[in-house]
């Protein structure tokens, strides 16, 4: 870090990692943001869902430019390794440096989205820029809930640099829309005054539920349905707790359950035997997966058996990639993913993403969760929804990016679109006349402790945007 290429965007990096902002939790650093502006004399808006726009005049020489909008989201998905103490609410990021990689020290980096957050200060605060508006979208990852909540009105922008990208040499022009699904289980809990057991997966690689989804990697949760059915094959179970993953848009990497059996060993080979057929299954990167089944503390109190029936059946639907593009064979179109299980005292929670390119896939993915909440006489509420982005015929911004690009490195750039949702579905929704592109620097790993940014690429990155402000 360094030497790194651009001193004030590491630096601005450094300051919002300082900043706690999950989402629903944007305050702070919607109060840095505002500070910024204040103190620069720009003219600026903040709204009720901290969202918070700031708009600088052009420096010299391209004052009669058309403004450009610059836009990325300040919240961040919070995920922690097993084990790892640290209060997202209140703690800072612990960066570390690996060669040309930046991760954090057993946490999620926040690269996502925080170098569109860093680049637009850097940008604000002194590169050669036509008149820019910057809109800095809160609560993104849980449903793009800023974005749909922003007045577009404020915008006099037709042209848009969306940062929420992963990779330099590509930009997207598409992207998929999706849904939330929350059903629960209601159940009442019956005294347990016999030994328990703790059964537990964790080590698998997990990722982002969109742009991970193809990759093979195991969900946790899914897994763990697994292991209860083939315990419910041969006896009763009784559960006391369940929990699994944290976030509905990353894939699960750990799940598990406080249950009683009538008879634990016969319970255990069963899970076992599961378990090295399990194994056999796993990709490469989930290879350091681990399985745990051990006598606990008495839980004293247990749902009764037709609970974990029900519960099984809502972890059997079907997970993963549904349906692949016809014309683009390495572009997911149609998933699903089982993101969060757990568990309250008057019942389960289970928690669904459902995206598609496809609002009727939605559509049918929703009324198929219908069906299996009917089936389970389970609680089901959809929401969170958002349109997907369709790929525009013509794009001068896209065109001059790609001339841009191709004459800095020396190669084509890779025009893309994705599986995972962006807030330029919504803007373009809102504004449809928004001419826009989404563009970042290579970040593996997203929405997960293993979150890295390649600092290299950041350097190319911000050279190309700074180039494409200056000729846009």
């Amino acid at each position: 870090m360094e030497n790194f290429a651009y001193p004030k965007l590491m630096q601005y990096f450094r300051e919002i990692s300082a900043i706690p902002r999950p989402s629903y939790h944007e305050d702070a650093i919607a109060d840095f943001l505002v500070s910024f502006a204040q103190a620069r004399g720009f003219s600026y808006v903040r709204d009720e869902w901290n969202n918070v726009l700031i708009s600088a005049p052009a420096t010299a020489g391209l004052e009669n430019r058309s403004p450009v909008l610059l836009q990325g989201h300040t919240d961040m998905v919070c995920e922690k390794n097993k084990g790892v103490e640290h209060d997202f609410l209140r703690d800072p990021i612990a960066l570390c440096a690996e060669g040309d990689w930046l991760r954090a020290e057993g946490t999620t980096l926040g690269a996502d989205n925080g170098v569109a957050v860093a680049a637009m200060l850097t940008i604000l605060d002194g590169e050669a820029h036509p008149p820019i508006e910057c809109l800095f979208t809160s609560s993104e990852e849980v449903g793009l809930d800023g974005a749909k909540n922003f007045d577009y009105t404020r915008v006099s922008a037709r042209t848009m640099l969306n940062m929420d990208g992963a990779d330099d040499g590509e930009i997207i022009v598409g992207c998929a829309g999706g849904a939330r699904s929350d059903l629960f289980l209601h159940g009442e809990k019956i005294p347990c005054e016999e030994t328990c057991y703790r059964l537990s997966i964790r080590g698998l690689a997990g990722g982002h539920s969109g742009e991970d989804i193809h990759r093979g990697r195991a969900n946790a949760n899914c897994l763990l349905g697994r292991l209860l059915s083939e315990i419910l094959t041969e006896q009763e179970i009784r559960l006391a707790s369940v929990e699994g993953g944290n976030k509905d848009n990353a894939i699960p990497r750990e799940a598990s359950a406080v249950l009683w059996v009538m008879d634990f060993e016969r319970a255990k080979r069963a899970v076992d035997a599961l378990w090295q057929t399990i194994l056999r299954e796993l990709c490469t990167e989930d290879s350091s997966a681990e399985l745990s089944f051990v006598p606990c503390e008495t839980a004293r109190m247990v749902f009764d058996s037709w609970m974990t029936k029900r519960l099984v059946t809502l972890l059997s639907v079907p997970n993963g990639v549904l349906a692949m593009e016809e014309n683009a064979p390495d572009l997911v179109q149609f998933s699903r993913n089982l993101g969060v299980i757990h568990s309250e005292q008057q019942g389960i929670k289970v928690t669904f993403s459902s995206r598609s390119a496809k609002n009727e896939q939605i559509d049918a993915s929703l009324t198929e969760l219908d069906a299996y909440a009917l089936h389970t006489q389970a609680e089901i509420t959809h929401h969170s929804r958002y349109p997907g982005w369709e790929i525009a015929e013509r794009s001068e911004l896209r065109e001059k990016y790609a001339e841009i690009f191709s004459g800095l490195f020396g190669r084509e750039l890779r025009i893309a679109s994705i599986h995972a949702g962006l807030e330029c579905g919504l803007i373009k929704q809102a504004v449809p006349t928004m001419d826009m592109i989404s563009c970042g620097p290579r970040i593996k790993n997203l929405h997960s402790p293993d979150e890295r940014l390649d600092l290299r690429s950041l350097e190319r990155f911000f050279l190309l945007i700074t180039e494409v402000l200056k000729t846009i």
